[in-house]
C-alpha cells in the first residue's frame, strides 16, 4: 500500500464514521430488535417540499434537512478523485456517492429509520458537487493529482464503509451486549 493510499484511506475511514454516527444505528440494534417503526417515502421531492413549506414539519429545520444532506456527501465527492486516479471520472464519483446513500437508507429502512428519496437525491448532489470542487482544486494544484493507477481503486471506499459498520456493531454489541 503506498502512503497515498493510506492517508486516503485513514481520512477516508474517518469521514465515513462520521457519517456512520451520523445517519443510524448499527446491526446490533437491528438484530437486538430495538427499533421504531420504519416510515419510507419514495415520492421524490415530497420531503424537500414538505420542508419548504410546512415550518411545523418534523426535523432541524430546512438548513440541516436539505443543505445538511447536500453538505454530508460533499467531503466524499471531494476525497474520492483526490486520491484515487480511478474516481477521476464524474460518473464513477457520483455513482459511488449514490450507492453509498441507497446503502444507507436501506439500513435506516431495516432499523427504523426514516427512509426516503430526497435524502439519496440530495446526498448524490453533494458527492456532485464535492467531485466539482475536487476537479477545481486538482486543476489549481496540478501536484494533487493522483499519478498511479492502482488496480480495484474502488475496494477503498467499500472496504472503509464495511469496517465503519463493523466498527459500530461492535461497538454497541460492546455497550449494549
Amino acid at each position: 500500500m503506498k502512503k497515498r493510499d493510506a492517508a486516503g484511506a485513514l481520512l477516508l475511514f474517518v469521514y465515513l464514521l462520521g457519517v456512520g454516527l451520523l445517519t443510524g444505528p448499527s446491526l446490533y440494534q437491528m438484530i437486538a430488535g430495538r427499533l421504531p417503526a420504519p416510515k419510507l417515502e419514495l415520492v421524490p421531492f415530497a420531503d424537500i417540499a414538505k420542508v419548504l413549506t410546512d415550518p411545523g414539519s418534523p426535523g432541524l429545520g430546512v438548513f440541516a434537512n436539505l443543505a445538511g444532506n447536500v453538505l454530508l456527501f460533499l467531503p466524499l465527492g471531494l476525497l474520492l478523485p483526490l486520491f484515487w486516479r480511478y474516481f477521476q471520472r464524474a460518473g464513477r464519483t457520483v455513482l459511488c456517492g449514490l450507492a453509498l446513500s441507497v446503502s444507507i437508507e436501506l439500513i435506516q429502512l431495516v432499523s427504523g429509520g426514516v427512509t426516503s428519496v430526497d435524502d439519496v437525491l440530495l446526498n448524490t448532489l453533494g458527492a456532485a458537487l464535492g467531485f466539482a470542487l475536487a476537479k477545481l482544486a486538482l486543476r489549481l494544484w496540478p501536484r494533487l493529482v493522483p499519478r498511479r493507477k492502482g488496480r480495484a481503486e474502488w475496494r477503498w471506499p467499500l472496504l472503509c464503509w464495511l469496517a465503519v459498520i463493523a466498527a459500530a456493531t461492535a461497538s454497541d454489541l460492546l455497550l449494549w451486549g
